[in-house]
């Protein structure tokens, strides 16, 4: 992968920020981050699968409903960093993944 190595220590440091300490509760991050819908309940499950597959389909009222569960302003943008960042750490890994493949590929 050559090139692409250092991005396996640059997507650890973005999920250590990504559980550091926060406004919001560690484990909805953490699940936001990985994309695990089945950790999170409402209305965190619907917020964050919204900004990780379909972000033009989040509404005032998704992030109204987590700012109130999470407590805030802060803790809701926490939530929704963790999962556009985790969304994004994703794909890189499956374009080094289809990179490395092609790299393998015959001629």
């Amino acid at each position: 992968m050559g090139e692409y190595e250092g991005h396996a220590a640059l997507r650890r440091r973005l999920e250590a920020a990504v559980r550091g300490a926060g406004t919001s509760d560690l484990g909805v991050r953490a699940a936001a981050f990985a994309g695990d819908l089945s950790a999170l309940g409402p209305p965190y499950r619907t917020l964050v699968e919204r900004v990780r597959e379909e972000s033009s389909r989040v509404t005032g009222a998704d992030v109204s409903a987590v700012r109130a569960a999470a407590g805030g302003d802060s803790a809701a943008f926490e939530v929704i960093l963790a999962a556009a960042s985790g969304a994004g750490a994703q794909r890189w890994d499956a374009a080094v993944r289809a990179i490395a493949e092609a790299g393998d590929a015959p001629g």
